[in-house]
């Protein structure tokens, strides 16, 4: 920046080394030569110190190359220690970032979409727990960083593992049926998978026609219907289709 403003300076006296030019005829010659030394000798002295600005960046440049060097030879030196080479450090790191990036997009995420990602999140877990284990997060800046990536996984597992309900509401009101709750986005946002909502109640469910208001439902976790709840399902249409006129 000081660079910049310097040439800036340079140019700027530059262009009143030529600017006197046109009002030449209003001075005496005496007035614009001394004017013209003056122009000049700012020049040098601007043109100077740019010189020594050059010489204090390529110092910078060097003790950063120098620096730079240092750095590797230590990073080398640890890898040496744990055992693991620079290569198994850059494998390590890209994984992590997926991981990561993963962690983030679930973290996005409704729990009722969580639950069927919940087999995912047990895998990434268990690879969290073994890259735990690895030499490589003895360097703080990845045992940090595993550390922080397994609570929020934590986290996630948590929010879904605990037993979801819904408070049915009137009819009149909600228009609550089994078939209307599933269809809520944050329970199944899908209305076919009411079977799991009447499997998942039958203490309180006899008929799933019928739901009382102020019942407490559990929500079973799930994007799809179970062989169980699929059968109970095909006896329900097919008592109902008995009982059509």
């Amino acid at each position: 920046m000081k660079k910049l403003s310097l040439i800036l300076s340079l140019f700027i006296v530059s262009f009143l080394c030529v600017a006197p030019l046109i009002a030449q005829e209003e001075m005496t010659r005496e007035e614009w030569q001394a004017q013209m030394t003056s122009y000049k000798q700012q020049q040098v002295e601007l043109e100077a110190e740019i010189g020594k600005l050059d010489v204090e960046i390529a110092g910078l440049k060097e003790q950063s190359s120098k620096l730079d060097a240092d750095i590797t030879a230590c990073e080398d030196a640890l890898y040496a220690m744990l055992g693991v080479s620079r290569a198994d450090v850059a494998a390590f790191d890209k994984e992590l970032n997926q991981i990561e990036n993963r962690i983030s997009e679930l973290q996005r995420m409704s729990d009722a979409e969580l639950v069927n990602y919940k087999d995912e999140m047990l895998g990434l877990d268990t690879k969290l727990k073994e890259m735990a284990k690895s030499n490589i997060c003895l360097i703080p800046r990845y045992g940090d960083r595993v550390k922080s990536a397994q609570n929020k996984l934590a986290a996630l597992m948590s929010s879904i593992q605990k037993e979801k309900t819904y408070t049915v509401g009137t009819w009149s009101r909600d228009r609550d049926c089994l078939w209307n709750i599933a269809k809520k986005k944050d329970i199944y946002a899908n209305p076919w998978l009411w079977p799991k909502i009447w499997q998942g109640n039958r203490d309180l469910i006899r008929d799933p026609d019928i739901i009382k208001p102020k019942w407490v439902l559990k929500i079973p976790e799930g994007k799809e219907l179970s062989k169980e709840e699929k059968s109970a399902a095909n006896r329900y249409y097919k008592k109902k289709a008995e009982e059509a006129p």
